[in-house]
């Protein structure tokens, strides 16, 4: 018997996502601009597949990664303008994918479970599509702020994509770190190709936001303000961060931080802070449901 599902992802693109900015007013701003950061986070990352991501860019300017699995290659991500995958560029318009190759898939099938696919955020912008092309799912993700142009393409092979007992991974500390670490890099990217410096890593302080994303699967709500009634600044005061501009990003549903990060880019409020001048700083904490879904917290703050 084949279930039917709504793929989760869909359905909390836009509606599962949660943006706040604010300053510390018993604080001043440093005067001094932090310099360039240089290094990149680690050259791979565990993924929600069998794979690991591993970067092949040296720099965050033309971020890219590939998926490995036993040193084959079975997945890529690319966010290079100009680069081309499966006959499409980076930063060509969303009608050339329609024209090339149509209607995208309906459905995604794991096992016994079909989940339905929707590529339509609240306000029913298309912000992705996802093809079958040449034995590989293929999702263009498309740029809402920029005229719909083709952002970035991710592709996994089918063998891949379809050796998943279902629609997220089954949890492990490996991939939580993965993910957290993941979602660093593709925000720095983004702030490096706008003209901004990318943020500092504060990864010791990732406790402080897995704990709210933990609090929100455990209390069941979604919000800046948890259970308690404290918000993000509480949190980073209670953490002992020393910060004066602070912001919160939260996301669920999403399979991975591929997928979040681009959902975050197409939400105004999100990509607001992901390209704050003010921030210096960043830490992320990923926490997962029972049934795997990851729930995402990221951190912005400048001391």
């Amino acid at each position: 018997m084949l279930l039917r599902k709504a793929a989760p992802i869909m359905l909390g693109f836009s509606m599962a996502l949660w943006t706040n900015t604010s300053f510390n007013p018993n604080k001043s701003a440093r005067s001094n601009v932090t310099k360039t950061q240089k290094a990149l986070s680690l050259s791979s990352f565990q993924s929600d597949y069998k794979m690991k991501w591993h970067r092949v860019a040296t720099d965050y300017s033309a971020f890219s990664l590939v998926g490995k699995h036993n040193s084959n290659e079975v997945g890529g991500y690319e966010t290079h303008t100009g680069h081309s995958v499966f006959g499409i560029r980076i930063g060509a318009n969303r009608i050339d994918v329609n024209t090339k190759y149509g209607l995208p898939l309906k459905a995604i099938h794991y096992e016994n479970t079909s989940y339905l696919l929707d590529y339509n955020d609240c306000e029913g912008n298309t912000t992705h599509a996802t093809y079958f092309i040449d034995d590989y799912y293929v999702t263009f993700f498309y740029d809402l702020h920029k005229n719909n142009i083709v952002r970035s393409i991710i592709w996994i092979n089918a063998k891949t994509e379809l050796s998943k007992r279902g629609y997220y991974s089954k949890p492990s500390n490996e991939l939580r770190t993965g993910l957290e670490d993941l979602m660093v890099d593709l925000i720095n990217h983004e702030r490096v190709i706008e003209g901004l410096q990318p943020l500092i890593y504060d990864k010791e302080s990732n406790p402080i936001a897995r704990q709210h994303s933990n609090n929100m699967i455990t209390h069941q709500f979604f919000s800046h303000e948890d259970h308690k009634g404290n918000h993000s600044n509480d949190r980073l005061t209670a953490g002992g961060v020393n910060y004066y501009w602070y912001g919160e990003n939260i996301a669920q549903g999403q399979h991975n931080s591929i997928f979040a990060h681009e959902a975050l880019m197409n939400s105004k409020g999100h990509r607001i802070n992901i390209l704050r001048q003010e921030f210096t700083h960043i830490f992320v904490g990923v926490c997962f449901k029972d049934n795997g879904a990851p729930y995402y917290t990221v951190n912005f703050y400048s001391k």
